[in-house]
């Protein structure tokens, strides 16, 4: 096996993305991040520590003009926090995601059947867990 077709792929699905929503990969995970979660208002350091990126990292992606068209940043009355939440052209964005990436799901495994899917989503799943605490040690 080449490991390395992984970073192929992904690629791909990067390329399609941009293609078909004009998001880059931040924005991407930015937008399914709210989306898994209920567009649940967060502090930018909670938001940067779920996303596993630095609040400097985060802050840079939510500068971008594109990504603040999606977003709310509200400033604390209280302290220097800000709290970001999906606005509703964030929300309209979703819905346009979720369905590229249903379509590239459906081309990508075209030539596959449902238990070959569900085969490889559960080794995929199991590689993406490793991974995951691997990087944490």
């Amino acid at each position: 096996m080449d490991i390395l077709s992984f970073s192929t792929i992904a690629g791909n699905v990067k390329k399609e993305i941009s293609k078909r929503c004009g998001l880059n990969l931040s924005q991407t995970r930015i937008l399914l991040y709210f989306d898994q979660n209920n567009n649940m208002a967060l502090k930018m350091g909670d938001l940067a520590v779920n996303l596993q990126i630095s609040l400097s990292t985060l802050s840079r992606q939510l500068q971008q003009k594109k990504t603040l068209s999606f977003v709310t940043i509200t400033r604390s009355e209280n302290d220097s926090s800000k709290t970001v939440v999906l606005n509703e052209n964030g929300l309209q964005k979703i819905i346009e995601l979720k369905k590229a990436l249903t379509q590239i799901e459906k081309a990508m495994f075209k030539d596959f059947s449902d238990q070959d899917v569900a085969v490889f989503t559960k080794i995929f799943n199991s590689l993406v867990e490793q991974a995951q605490a691997n990087s944490l040690n």
